[in-house]
């Protein structure tokens, strides 16, 4: 139990600082870095590349990803990268990203982690863009 929680505490302080650097760059508009940013914290935190966690469904993914907070990481992941598209006006690619971000956070919450403030703040955002009909 114990190495269990050691893992949780390390993967969400190294999530949280990674997210804190990447959040500096999209407000500094260093789209590039921001964008290097995401895929560098899927191989660090979720050790695998961040274009191969988005080949497939988002079930899949979660079952691939075999945790609930690290499919709730991913998700975080891919509605920052969501958001970084739409700052460059590429609002097709953003829908397509926080449509994935959403179906992922409905893996996270399937496999019993519930939604935090954090996550229920980033859900309003992606319901927000793209509309009623959007759940997780």
């Amino acid at each position: 139990m114990s190495i269990r929680k050691d893992y949780v505490e390390r993967l969400i302080e190294q999530f949280t600082a990674a997210l804190a650097r990447l959040l500096k760059a999209r407000h500094e508009k260093r789209f590039a870095d921001a964008a290097a940013l995401i895929r560098s914290t899927a191989l660090d935190t979720l050790g695998m590349e961040y274009a191969a966690l988005l080949m497939v469904d988002a079930a899949s993914t979660a079952r691939l990803l075999g945790d609930p907070l690290r499919v709730k990481v991913l998700a975080r992941l891919v509605a920052e990268d969501g958001e970084l598209h739409l700052e460059q006006g590429d609002s097709q690619r953003a829908t397509e990203r926080f449509e994935y971000a959403l179906a992922l956070y409905a893996e996270a919450r399937r496999l019993g982690l519930p939604h935090d403030a954090e996550d229920s703040a980033v859900l309003a955002r992606l319901r927000a863009w793209l509309g009623p009909g959007a759940s997780a």
